[in-house]
């Protein structure tokens, strides 16, 4: 059973959807069907149609694997055309500038509840704000909100802020 798709911003869906539709058209052209190249690739002609209906759950490797498969390359490259929004940097680069709470790096000590769930990580060790949230989230359970110190809490509801209801504004 394939596992669920994260879920990815509108841009992200699309620029997932453009992609997976060149892999598709590049497909047709050559005259490859889909079992052909899924073998060719190593791995099941039901992940090669996930690929072609740009599902965010297919993995990187897999992706890579069709482009190979059909003499593809993969090449990153700066967006052109900086708007507004893209002037400003990346989704989370606005966010920390616009939320105070929410500095670059998060040193996990200085976070009394943060340390407690990320207890395998050393003291000194410093989280993404990504990071941060996702252990927040996936450690729900344990956390005391009434006992969380102001701090902790203002940081908590700017990642919150950030991730859950930023992430329709992006």
């Amino acid at each position: 059973m394939p596992s669920k798709s994260p879920a990815a911003s509108n841009p992200s869906q699309n620029a997932i959807a453009n992609f997976a539709q060149c892999i598709r058209q590049r497909r047709v052209s050559l005259g490859i069907s889909t079992v052909v190249a899924a073998h060719a690739a190593g791995f099941s002609r039901v992940t090669w149609h996930r690929i072609e209906n740009a599902e965010t759950s297919v993995t990187m490797g897999a992706y890579i694997g069709a482009l190979e498969v059909l003499g593809l390359d993969f090449e990153l490259k700066p967006k052109t055309g900086i708007g507004r929004q893209q002037a400003a940097g990346s989704p989370v680069d606005r966010a920390v500038n616009e939320y105070a709470a929410i500095p670059a790096t998060i040193a996990i000590q200085q976070y009394a509840q943060l340390r407690q769930i990320a207890w395998h990580v050393k003291d000194g060790f410093k989280l993404t704000p990504a990071e941060a949230f996702g252990l927040y989230q996936s450690n729900w359970r344990h956390l005391e909100m009434d006992h969380m110190e102001a701090r902790e809490l203002s940081l908590y509801r700017a990642l919150e802020q950030l991730f859950l209801e930023g992430a329709d504004a992006v």
